[in-house]
């Protein structure tokens, strides 16, 4: 029986060895997916056609020998992101029209930030919604906009590495499930441990390895998108007769503000500086200058006195 136990760590053995090897081919960075605003892809960016694990057919996918034999289907994964640059007539209210546009498709707000200028409030907002409501966030948030300076959207299509994750997972199991059973038939405490140990390690890389899966899911169910606000006052420049007159008054500006920086500088200097050295420099010469004073003095009335 107890021979039965090492031949059985040495099948555990072999199967971490195969693990690892699995955890290396899948470490292979998943290929970006781009799309332009207003082209049709064929599908969209989600396509109802599953993907086989050993049929290789998913975009720069093509090493369905590393994966397990049974076929494992998952749809197409895409993370899509988005960014908007706008214009809009007031920031704050465009911010809360956003907000209610998010909370209607049942995503959420991630960050929000606001900043004060003399002509107005500069803005930006990440939201997340649902992958399906994407295109229509987009289309909403622009439709606020007196003028969309910039709309860009971009996808990044981690099916394969899903795939492998999944194929990954699915070995993992095997081998908790063998390490299990030796577990059982071990009949002395090195070799309890011994088992212990490897299905401990095994079951961390499984929770790993489900935690990957699970964020790669939430990050195609939602998708996250990037709002610049600017208020028409602060984009549109102040012109009369073709002058530019906020880029003279901010040069004039910018002027005073270096002299008076210059003066207090200077300022800040000369008593720092220039008047302890000055007092230090002339104390020696006052003292010379008192000692040379009294000794004609001293003279004089003993010159005096002689007379």
């Amino acid at each position: 029986m107890k021979q039965h136990t090492w031949i059985g760590l040495v099948l555990a053995a072999a199967l971490l060895l195969t693990t690892g090897a699995c955890a290396t081919y899948m470490s292979a960075p998943a290929e970006p997916y781009y799309d332009e605003i207003g082209v049709e892809q064929e599908g969209g960016w989600v396509s109802d056609a599953p993907v086989s694990a050993d049929s290789g057919e998913a975009p720069g996918y093509g090493r369905g020998e590393g994966v397990a034999s049974d076929a494992i289907s998952v749809e197409r994964m895409v993370i899509r992101t988005g960014e908007l640059d706008i214009i809009v007539p007031e920031t704050v209210a465009a911010i809360d029209d956003i907000r209610e546009i998010v909370e209607e498709l049942d995503g959420y707000v991630v960050t929000l930030n606001t900043y004060q200028y003399d002509q107005g409030v500069r803005g930006s907002i990440t939201i997340r919604v649902p992958a399906e409501d994407f295109d229509t966030a987009i289309e909403q948030i622009s439709a606020l906009a007196s003028t969309v300076v910039r709309r860009s959207v971009s996808g990044q299509d981690v099916t394969s590495e899903y795939v492998d994750l999944e194929s990954h997972l699915r070995h993992l199991r095997a081998v908790e499930e063998q390490l299990l059973e030796f577990l059982e038939d071990a009949e002395d405490t090195e070799a309890t441990l011994s088992v212990y140990s490897q299905l401990s390690s095994v079951q961390s890389e499984i929770e790993q390895v489900r935690g990957q899966m699970q964020y790669l899911e939430n990050q195609a169910a939602l998708s996250t998108i990037v709002v610049s606000l600017t208020p028409d006052a602060l984009a549109q420049p102040l012109e009369v007769s073709g002058w530019n007159l906020p880029g003279t008054f901010r040069e004039a500006v910018q002027s005073l503000v270096d002299v008076l920086e210059f003066a207090i500088k200077a300022l800040i200097y000369i008593v720092i500086v220039i008047l302890p050295t000055l007092l230090l420099m002339a104390l020696p010469i006052f003292g010379v200058a008192v000692l040379i004073r009294a000794l004609v003095r001293r003279r004089k009335q003993r010159k005096a006195s002689a007379e």
